[in-house]
């Protein structure tokens, strides 16, 4: 593995760092290109670009694989389900918290979506599913449109320190016999889920096993990336292919991982390093800050000026505030009261 020093930890993977950066710019890039065509101000000149467009929600599944990595060896190192959970739950909630707070505060007084006429009783038992992570995985309303990957995040952590329970008192070979039962249920459940198994795998890997990847395959980093983003866009048609891309996935993450390749020396740039270290609140506070700036150009803009300039001016000043609540969040929620809860 590849460890480099400078303005980031030691210990600091950046190829997954900046992995974690791509991810949150791909999911925003899919959220303008959404916005802009529901809300009608998508000109038909950049329709031929639709696909490329449509490839960013994929930045998800990239999340995913990295979760797979980087959860295993937070819980390895913990070697304490307790201390792993609340680890999480300090991660996680602090951003989560605050807009789920100001979501629930404002929409109804906006009628932002469901709101709209909500009853008090009705809002309780939203409040409370959305603060347990549920509406990703069962039918419910969802009032933060990201979130519903952290119902995703949350499961994936629950069944990971039952598996290290079970691991500890009925042993590594029954716990894996159940843990492939289960696997296949819950891909068969939730097919996205499968690209956590890809990222815990390559931890193990590299990081467990004296397997090193052939030098030669880190060739194909770059083309396995583009090769599992292109498997994923079209399993939205073919969705047996979903469970085709982990082949791809697992070549390029595991380059990724031991710095390998085209791609690694990419996700080191600065620029997706700085994504990187900004994407959690970046993710999930982007919907949130251009929502305001889609109402602004659907009702002031549309109309007045061309599409492409519209499309240009909501991405360009919708990126510039998202990056730059994003980075006050990350100094605030993230640093400051993530510490005060640790009390560090």
């Amino acid at each position: 593995m590849v460890v480099e020093t400078g303005a980031y930890p030691k210990n600091l993977n950046r190829q997954i760092h900046g992995l974690r950066g791509f991810a949150a710019l791909a999911v925003f890039v899919f959220h303008i290109y959404g916005m802009a065509s529901v809300w009608g101000f998508w000109p038909a000149a950049f329709d031929p670009l639709d696909d490329i467009f449509i490839v960013g929600r994929h930045g998800v599944e990239i999340f995913f694989i990295v979760s797979g990595y980087l959860i295993t060896g937070s819980l390895i190192r913990h070697r304490s389900v307790r201390k792993f959970l609340i680890d999480r739950a300090i991660r996680i909630y602090p951003v989560f918290m605050t807009i789920q707070l100001l979501v629930f505060g404002l929409g109804p007084v906006f009628r932002y979506r469901w709101f709209d006429g909500i009853t008090a009783l009705a809002w309780c038992k939203a409040f409370i599913s959305n603060g347990l992570f549920l509406p990703g995985l069962f039918d419910l309303p969802l009032a933060q449109l990201n979130a519903w990957s952290l119902s995703y995040e949350a499961a994936f952590y629950l069944v990971s320190a039952a598996v290290f329970t079970g691991g500890k008192i009925a042993g590594r070979w029954f716990v894996a016999i159940v843990l492939a039962g289960l696997l296949v249920y819950i891909v068969m459940a939730y097919p996205k889920a499968i690209f956590f198994p890809v990222g815990a795998a390559v931890y193990f890997i590299t990081r467990l096993s004296p397997v090193r990847l052939p030098h030669w395959i880190g060739f194909l980093s770059l083309p396995a990336f583009i090769a599992t983003l292109a498997l994923l866009t079209m399993a939205e048609f073919r969705p047996w292919l979903v469970f085709v891309a982990p082949v791809p996935a697992l070549i390029f993450f595991w380059a990724a991982v031991e710095g390998q390749g085209l791609l690694s020396s990419m996700l080191r740039t600065p620029f997706l390093l700085y994504m990187g270290t900004i994407s959690y609140s970046f993710y999930l506070w982007s919907p949130v800050v251009t929502y305001p700036m889609k109402l602004f150009v659907q009702h002031y803009l549309h109309g007045r000026l061309n599409g492409s300039g519209i499309v240009a001016l909501f991405a360009v000043t919708g990126f510039a505030a998202s990056v730059a609540v994003a980075q006050a969040s990350f100094i605030i929620l993230e640093g400051r009261v993530g510490r005060a809860l640790r009390g560090s």
